[in-house]
């Protein structure tokens, strides 16, 4: 019986010492994960655009990864900080278009090949218009930002971009 007690115990102390590395684990793991994506704001990412000086100007976005995200898009929007954007992202790169209906905010459409490189921008397209905007050559990013911040920023196409 003595045996039994002993041995009982011991499985009890175990038990508890793998319940203590799962959870250590765990806790690293969150850590970990929280670590890697410190540059991102609570509601998307960070985007670097990078003029052909070397200038960088920061644009905390977020994103519009999915068909009804990209639809909708900046769509009721009333104001963005100078700094703030959206990121739509597509499967494949291809020319896009886009329009600003139901958009109250003049923006600036800026159109990235897969190679992150600036291929072509609307500058300053006009709130609520119906005019279709189609980039000059295939795209596989849009990043939308206030209206006159790519001539205030100097950015132009062959610029590049980065995402964090």
């Amino acid at each position: 019986m003595g045996f039994t007690n002993v041995a009982e115990g011991y499985i009890l102390k175990a038990g508890w010492i793998v319940a203590i590395i799962i959870v250590a684990v765990a806790v690293l793991g969150a850590a970990y994960y929280l670590s890697m994506h410190a540059e991102s704001n609570e509601e998307g990412t960070k985007i670097d655009l990078i003029n052909v000086n070397g200038t960088v100007s920061t644009v905390y976005v977020d994103i519009a990864d999915t068909q009804q995200a990209r639809e909708k898009g900046l769509m009721y929007a009333t104001s963005l900080d100078d700094d703030q954007g959206m990121l739509f992202i597509f499967d494949v790169e291809s020319r896009e278009s886009f329009w600003m209906k139901n958009t109250p905010l003049p923006l600036d459409m800026i159109f990235v090949n897969g190679g992150y490189n600036i291929v072509d921008i609307n500058y300053n397209a006009t709130p609520e218009s119906e005019m279709v905007f189609t980039s000059r050559a295939p795209c596989k990013y849009v990043v939308e930002v206030n209206g006159g911040y790519c001539k205030a920023h100097g950015i132009s196409v062959g610029d590049r971009i980065k995402i964090y």
